[in-house]
């Protein structure tokens, strides 16, 4: 159902029950003004009655309380008696004037036009005085009567209002409920999260918003799962790529650089006599050395030690740690204190995954050797029983990095190996932030989830500064 033909019906329904209310309200005060006239038409004959008994032979004072009696009781409506002696003096009491009350203002502005001629009627009493009976117009009862239907009618105006004002806001309530869901959605879709369902809206408007936003987090659950299957073929394309090029090095290279040293070690025994050729022999020895050296280093990085197996087994993800922090420090160019603490257990970590950790930690290593300028670093893998996940964390006391910048595109293009990580993180369905350190220093979580949920103890490793 549309919103506006939702809020119309519940108009019309609210509508049609403040009419009957009025209807109801209406019938009772017709109801409640005839009684008053029947009442009227009573007194009218009782004073008529006592009218009538003037002319007989009776006390004037019982005419005369029986006048004030009807005058008292509000029931003479438009006029009231006053019964005046043969001198022109007045023997029943004032009529009781309005003034006093809140609405005299309203009731003198209502009477305003009305003219207030009195009438008199002289009767003779039997005893030969005669007395007047006079009638005095009284507009006030009407004009009270008119005030209690305006505000009446007032009173109607002003329920039906409220009741308009109550069912417009129930309705937008109800019908706006499901935007507390939608918000939500959106929420969740802005962070990240794609498993989103919402449930059909009785609402028109909002249940195709609902679906579009259903189909939107569907269609982008499929794309970031085939994003996700590319980041991972690439990835495994560029491991393929390490593993053959540190073949190659190794076969090709490493057999050429051994050889040379063995030449060189020959030159070395035959040149004993000779010193311009014992030095010559000498560097080639020590050169070849070195480059193998650097070799062995390269080697390394392009395929440490526990990544050199197949995909479908688990690498030693501990002991290539190891190995990374003890090749990074034996370099010998920076004074780093660097410290691992792996705490894996018994949990297995997945071949992609732990390539994954590896490799984030081998680049933030370099950024931190590069860039952070730091005396220490702090390297945690660590296992969440409870959330099933793999958590890495790189911490390091440098020069940090402007907060405003590591989210951005240009902190990604500035060589600090940001988009290579990002991309690591989200093949694996990680999550990642950047943080300041205390009291400096720049800190990396990752947090990833795990297929398999096992026990695990905790391994820590003290790394020396240079091995």
């Amino acid at each position: 159902m549309q919103l506006v033909t939702r809020l119309l019906l519940r108009l019309i329904t609210v509508g049609i029950l403040m009419l009957l209310l009025a209807l109801v309200l209406s019938l009772f005060a017709a109801r409640n003004d005839i009684g008053h006239e029947a009442l009227a038409s009573q007194k009218i004959g009782q004073l008529i009655k006592v009218l009538s008994e003037l002319q007989r032979d009776a006390p004037l004072t019982e005419q005369t309380q029986a006048i004030d009696a009807l005058n008292q009781s509000d029931a003479l409506r438009h006029f009231h008696v006053a019964l005046l002696d043969h001198k022109g003096r007045r023997l029943t009491q004032l009529a009781e004037q309005t003034d006093t009350t809140s609405w005299a203002w309203l009731q003198k502005f209502l009477a305003s036009d009305v003219e207030m001629s009195t009438y008199s009627l002289s009767v003779l009493r039997p005893d030969g005085q005669r007395v007047t009976v006079m009638l005095e117009p009284n507009p006030y009862s009407e004009s009270t009567e008119a005030i209690t239907s305006a505000l009446l009618l007032l009173v109607l105006f002003a329920a039906l209002t409220l009741a308009l004002i109550a069912a417009i806001w129930i309705s937008l309530k109800y019908a706006f409920a499901p935007l507390a869901d939608i918000l939500t959605g959106i929420a969740r879709i802005e962070s990240g999260d794609y498993s989103l369902q919402l449930a059909p809206s009785a609402t028109r408007e909002l249940n195709q918003i609902s679906q579009a936003l259903n189909h939107l987090a569907a269609a982008l659950t499929e794309q970031i799962a085939k994003q996700r299957e590319l980041l991972h073929r690439l990835q495994d394309v560029q491991e393929e790529e390490r593993r053959k090029l540190a073949h190659e090095l190794h076969d090709e290279f490493g057999q050429l650089l051994t050889a040379m040293q063995v030449d060189a070690s020959y030159l070395l025994k035959k040149s004993a006599d000779q010193p311009a050729l014992l030095a010559c022999a000498q560097a080639m020895y020590d050169n070849s050395s070195s480059i193998l050296s650097q070799l062995k280093n390269l080697l390394a990085q392009l395929r440490p030690y526990g990544l050199q197996g197949d995909e479908e087994h688990d690498i030693a993800l501990e002991q290539a740690l190891r190995d990374l922090v003890r090749q990074r420090q034996s370099r010998g160019d920076t004074e780093l204190n660097c410290t691992l603490t792996v705490a894996l257990g018994m949990t297995p970590v997945p071949q992609r995954l732990a390539v994954a950790v590896y490799r984030i930690a081998q680049e933030a290593l370099t950024n931190v050797m590069r860039h952070a300028k730091a005396k220490r670093v702090d390297i945690q893998v660590t296992i969440d029983t409870e959330t099933n996940r793999l958590n890495l964390r790189v911490a390091d006391d440098g020069v940090g990095m402007d907060a405003q910048h590591t989210t951005s595109a240009t902190a990604q293009s500035r060589g600090l190996g940001l988009a290579g990580i990002r991309e690591r993180i989200l093949a694996n369905q990680g999550r990642v932030q950047w943080s300041a350190a205390q009291p400096h220093g720049l800190v990396l979580d990752a947090s990833f989830p795990l297929p398999v949920n096992n026990t695990s103890n905790s391994n820590t490793t003290r790394l020396p500064d240079h091995d």
